[in-house]
């Protein structure tokens, strides 16, 4: 990491005139004599030094002056009082569609932002398809973004911006729009950048995200930097900032649903039976992709003299990915190796969607155990789990990896990287962070001193 900072702020602030009435503000724009009846400071007396490689996370409550700081970096904004000095190339993700011409279509604002991030036409064209890939729009490229979704609109943009080989990426929250699918290949490209050194400036309100991807954390408060230092830290002052201020509105009770008939049940059960029967006879085919909850954007590693071929997630909450806190569930995988194998490890992996390992293991681990397999076999692994994990999405990697002949060094044979998307489901708000630790209270004092209020 380079001690040069590549974007540095010395005394920045930034106000806004506020009027009493909207015609004030077209008056003071014709006439500067007319004078604002108060301003708002969204920023007071900046400094910072932000060096090539750093991720950083912004953070602080609304209206601290987290955006204003970002499109002040990103030139968008110019401060009222101090110095901004950049030496980078910025690509930016503020607000949603911004830089973009409502009137043109998605390729032509294409060619416009790459090149305003200063790429030439001849790259332009060059990286055209890898940009509009990356989107998966399809035929809506050549559609006005005006007709665009909001989700559209943020793939398009961060197609491009992660394609102008950017110094530095701000994220101003746009990864918050978008489905789960989008926003897990959207940080695994911020993890390649980052390794390739370029600067990450991240503004959320999800800790977790901050304390995954990066290591500063600066913590805004009434437009005044009041932390700036390690990720764990600045999350621990933001806490200590907004504790107690913000309640989540309780969400409303789910839908009762009426109890299946003794007939539909029994069905449904011939149904998940035959399924598991299916899949254990599936032999080599690949039908990984046909299961619920298969990952499209999921990454295969692996010299190929073994196959992953198919997973599927059973249990008493019957056949598929979606399983409830607290309840065990298996998770079939199917291989098969065309030629003969030794010292075989199969393993998984269960990840959030900014990539934290929640858990992982292999059968070398648990069991100290290699295996091996004769030319044609298909086998399937049966792994034993308890979804001790709170309410949300994951994603599963599952495969086979073979130890060398040393005995120092594994190596993929067919690794299948977030192939599988896991949701978990249950109650809302009774815990926070990923594990769910079912934890118990009680509370032992004298008789009458302390008594619940319900």
């Amino acid at each position: 990491m380079s001690s040069d900072p590549v974007i540095r702020l010395r005394g920045v602030g930034k106000a806004f005139p506020m009027f009493s009435k909207p015609y004030q503000q077209l008056l003071h724009v014709l006439a500067p004599s007319v004078r604002p009846v108060a301003k708002f400071h969204a920023l007071r007396d900046v400094n910072l030094d932000i060096r090539r490689g750093e991720s950083i996370g912004v953070i602080g409550r609304n209206g601290s002056g987290k955006s204003t700081l970002l499109q002040i970096m990103a030139g968008i904004l110019q401060p009222s009082t101090g110095e901004l000095m950049v030496s980078a190339r910025i690509a930016a993700l503020l607000e949603l569609g911004a830089g973009f011409n409502p009137e043109f279509t998605g390729r032509e604002n294409v060619r416009m932002n790459a090149a305003l991030l200063g790429l030439s036409q001849r790259q332009i064209d060059d990286r055209m398809d890898a940009i509009l890939a990356f989107a998966e729009i399809g035929s809506h490229v050549d559609q006005q973004v005006k007709t665009y979704s909001s989700g559209m609109f943020m793939r398009l943009a961060f197609a491009v911006a992660v394609h102008t080989d950017p110094d530095v990426l701000i994220v101003d929250e746009a990864l918050s729009v978008g489905d789960i699918y989008f926003q897990r290949k959207c940080f695994k490209r911020i993890e390649q950048m980052r390794q390739d050194g370029c600067t990450l400036l991240f503004v959320t309100h999800a800790i977790d995200s901050v304390l995954q991807l990066c290591d500063r954390g600066i913590v805004l408060d009434g437009g005044r930097v009041v932390f700036d230092g390690d990720a764990q830290p600045a999350v621990k002052q933001y806490l200590k900032v907004v504790f107690g201020e913000l309640q989540q509105e309780p969400e409303p009770d789910d839908v009762p649903i009426e109890p299946a008939t003794e007939a539909d049940a029994e069905a449904e059960a011939t149904q998940e039976r035959n399924e598991i029967a299916d899949f254990m006879a599936g032999g080599a085919r690949e039908l990984m992709a046909t299961r619920p909850g298969y990952n499209r954007d999921e990454t295969r590693l692996g010299d190929g003299r073994a196959r992953t071929v198919d997973c599927m997630v059973v249990g008493d909450h019957g056949n598929g990915p979606l399983v409830p806190a607290r309840s065990p569930f298996k998770l079939l995988v199917r291989y098969h190796a065309p030629q003969a194998l030794d010292r075989l490890i199969f393993g998984l992996r269960v990840c959030t969607v900014t990539g934290a390992v929640v858990y992982s293991s292999n059968t070398l681990v648990s069991k100290g155990e290699l295996y091996r397999c004769a030319a044609g076999t298909t086998a399937v692994a049966e792994f034993d789990l308890r979804c001790s994990l709170l309410r949300g999405q994951y994603f599963v990697t599952v495969g086979v990896s073979q130890l060398d002949e040393d005995g120092h060094e594994i190596h993929a044979v067919d690794r299948r990287s977030d192939v599988l998307i896991l949701t978990v489901t249950g109650e809302l708000n009774h815990a926070e962070g990923v594990a769910d630790m079912e934890a118990g209270f009680s509370l032992d004092a004298q008789a009458g001193a302390i008594q619940p209020m319900g």
